[in-house]
């Protein structure tokens, strides 16, 4: 697709597929941690299961984001070697052991 031009205030902003996809990818980023902070944070059974519903919503739109711009190279996660796995887990059940109510 052809780069979108704009101008406003004296400047000309061209954005590309890729610039709009991230620019979109980044916004699913902040409506998800909203909505997780306000479902958390809701009094209200009804009003945080709604938040729920858009929370997941959201996250479901971010997997197809982020996997549209992994298939086109545009998202590049590294290869976690066998080292790292085991350091993370290793990690993480320390973190257990000091603090056990981050079990579920």
């Amino acid at each position: 697709m052809m780069p979108r031009t704009r101008k406003g205030d004296d400047l000309l902003v061209t954005l590309d597929d890729r610039d709009m996809i991230t620019d979109a990818l980044f916004m699913q980023k902040q409506l998800i941690d909203t909505y997780m902070t306000a479902e958390r944070e809701s009094a209200n059974s009804h009003l945080r299961e709604a938040l729920h519903d858009f929370h997941q919503e959201e996250e479901n739109l971010h997997t197809k984001i982020f996997h549209s711009m992994h298939q086109r190279g545009w998202y590049k996660t590294p290869v976690a070697g066998q080292q790292a796995i085991e350091n993370a887990i290793i990690n993480w059940e320390q973190k257990l052991v000091k603090q056990p109510e981050l079990r579920a």
